[in-house]
């Protein structure tokens, strides 16, 4: 499901494949060659984590550009317009520099989840993932890719914790996730929580 309003904001007239660098019509090309750049995002920035490793706005920009600049002019830049998807209507596109701010800034303060390679913090762990993804579906300051941006970020979050990345097994292809998410929206984390606490597994 694409994103409105508004109809002209990323996408090619009556499709839901955003305007693209290389002129791509084709929804299955299309996403399959955004599935090629995860893997290949994945790959560069679990090897270029490191203990100096900040995980700020910049760094998720970082990923989103990294991600998506081979197709989209807009990889990186948070939007600037108001978009919703379905009945939830995410952060108004004048207030995220501010809300973002503040959430990093919380981020921050609690050293960005870096302190969390003690398996008995586990449960912890995950309720403190789970409150910054609620906070950053809210935020949703992409035009594209929030979902994708969200997971890398916080996978490699735990992976400097010492974890495998988040196993969402099946919850990305039904609607489990979808309504984890919803929940955010409603400042009810539970869901997520129990995803990602769930999904939690130390790396071997």
């Amino acid at each position: 499901m694409k994103y409105y309003p508004p109809s002209n904001h990323i996408y090619y007239e009556n499709s839901d494949i955003p305007i693209n660098k290389l002129n791509i019509h084709d929804s299955q090309l299309i996403h399959e060659l955004e599935r090629e750049l995860l893997l290949k995002s994945y790959e560069y920035f679990h090897t270029n984590l490191t203990e100096g490793t900040c995980f700020d706005q910049n760094y998720l920009q970082t990923i989103h550009k990294h991600l998506f600049e081979t197709l989209y002019a807009w990889a990186g830049e948070y939007r600037a317009v108001n978009i919703s998807k379905g009945t939830s209507m995410f952060c108004p596109y004048m207030n995220l520099d501010g809300f973002s701010e503040d959430i990093f800034k919380q981020l921050e303060s609690e050293n960005y989840l870096r302190d969390y390679e003690d398996e008995s913090t586990k449960e912890k762990f995950a309720k403190r993932l789970a409150y910054y993804m609620c906070e950053l579906i809210v935020l949703h300051p992409f035009s594209e890719g929030n979902g994708r941006s969200l997971r890398l970020f916080f996978d490699m979050i735990v992976t400097y914790n010492g974890y495998e990345y988040i196993d969402y097994a099946d919850t990305l292809n039904d609607d489990a996730f979808i309504t984890a998410s919803i929940d955010c929206m409603q400042t009810d984390c539970s869901k997520m929580e129990l995803i990602i606490l769930t999904g939690l597994s130390k790396s071997h």
